[in-house]
């Protein structure tokens, strides 16, 4: 026991002054009070710090929803601009093929015209002689057939503004199909984006988060983008809508300009035809009184064949007379009364004889010429009976010209109606600032 306890004392450990375990212990207290504080400031600041982040983080959430909510409704303000003008474009497509689709009907209808009209010339060339006459019917059709090919070619002209109209509508309509595709991808994941919090279950790190994607553009690159969709598609609408109603203007006064003509050529087809008729019945009289004539002047040369016949017995008689009385003899041989009237009755006889036969002639020839003036009469009366003719073929053909019309203007009046009505839904370009450009 001695022996453990001297070993203790006598083990050598180091020994402080009191001066010095007074600082020790004064340092101590210092550095435990300097730690405290210190950590009591850091605690003070880390606490002010998760104050200020937790409210920074709160602002950013709520300033980012709103800034979300407020390009939310820009989208979604947009989208619907958009879509009523798709709508719009819809509309106007449908309306635009309808008139197109009319003009097309109108310049198909032309070729029954131009058929009637080249078909009434072609006819006409049937007539004969002096009948070939370059008159006011052939004037008219001539000039017909010229309208009707400036009127083809004016629809056809329209026709085919309505398909580079067509074009540029459905060219606008796929621009703002994409467009609004885009919005409508952007919006749902805006929307998406806007529902989520912190204590959604599909948030994560991503890494590189904050970089600017490829193709980014600026807020005024993409209103701009919008904005120009928009307004090239109310210029085409608009430019769609003067073409519809000049298509309908010019159908409609192809149509009058056409209507006008063909009654002008009828007139004059009428007229021609009462002229003709006429013409015809003053042959058929002169042909009546030729006749009559012919036969009256037949009769007068039998009339004249039996009076120069008549005197035949008479003329003989004198003369055997005279022959006889020669043979009397001697101073009987006398030229007494009886001579100088038998001479004179043979003289007289043989001058009637040869007027009658003068006469005779000139019955004969008038007869002939009668006839043949006849023969040109029935001749005429043979053309004229086939123009008479020809012209009440072509007049019974011009009579499809107005069911014809009736038709189509059933067909146009139903067709107009229907995109009239239609075209009243577009009546907003009128009050569009891009209509007018």
């Amino acid at each position: 026991m001695s022996s453990t306890v001297a070993r203790t004392v006598d083990r050598p450990i180091g020994r402080y002054a009191p001066p010095d375990w007074h600082a020790r212990n004064s340092k101590l207290s210092e550095v435990a009070r300097n730690t405290r504080d210190y950590s009591h400031s850091l605690r003070q600041e880390a606490k002010q710090l998760r104050i200020d982040a937790d409210a920074k983080t709160k602002w950013f959430n709520y300033e980012n929803n709103v800034k979300l909510n407020e390009r939310v409704r820009n989208i979604t303000e947009w989208r619907d601009k958009l879509d009523q003008c798709l709508r719009d474009l819809n509309l106007e497509i449908s309306v635009q093929k309808d008139a197109k689709e009319a003009c097309e009907r109108a310049l198909e209808a032309k070729n029954l015209p131009l058929e009637i009209a080249l078909e009434n010339l072609n006819v006409r060339e049937g007539r004969q002689e002096f009948d070939v006459v370059k008159d006011e019917v052939e004037a008219q059709l001539q000039t017909e057939v010229q309208l009707i090919e400036n009127i083809k070619e004016k629809l056809r002209q329209r026709c085919e503004e309505g398909w580079d109209c067509l074009s540029k509508l459905e060219e606008i309509r796929e621009i703002v199909e994409l467009d609004l595709k885009d919005k409508s991808e952007a919006l749902d994941i805006d929307m998406t984006q806007l529902d989520l919090t912190e204590k959604s279950a599909n948030i994560s790190h991503k890494p590189d988060a904050t970089r600017i994607p490829k193709g980014t553009v600026q807020p005024e690159t993409w209103y701009t983008f919008s904005e120009n969709n928009k307004m090239v598609a109310e210029q085409v609408m608009a430019e769609s809508q003067r073409l519809r109603e000049a298509i309908f203007h010019s159908i409609e006064q192809t149509s009058n300009d056409l209507r006008v003509q063909q009654d002008a050529t009828n007139f004059d087809f009428r007229k021609r035809h009462y002229e003709m008729k006429r013409a015809k019945e003053e042959l058929e009289y002169q042909m009546k009184a030729t006749r009559n004539e012919i036969n009256d002047q037949e009769q007068n040369i039998a009339d004249m064949e039996a009076a120069i016949r008549a005197k035949e017995n008479p003329l003989k008689l004198a003369e055997t007379r005279l022959e006889n009385r020669t043979f009397r003899p001697h101073v009987e041989l006398c030229r007494d009364d009886p001579q100088d009237g038998l001479t004179m009755e043979v003289q007289a006889l043989k001058d009637t004889i040869h007027q009658l036969n003068v006469k005779l002639d000139h019955s004969r020839e008038t007869l002939t010429e009668l006839e043949a003036h006849l023969h040109k009469l029935e001749e005429d009366h043979k053309n004229k009976q086939l123009a008479l003719a020809l012209d009440t073929r072509c007049m019974d053909t011009r009579k499809r010209l107005g069911c014809h019309d009736n038709e189509i203007s059933a067909g146009y009046d139903k067709t107009q109606k229907l995109t009239g009505i239609l075209r009243q839904n577009t009546r907003y370009l009128e009050n569009s600032k891009h209509a007018k450009y």
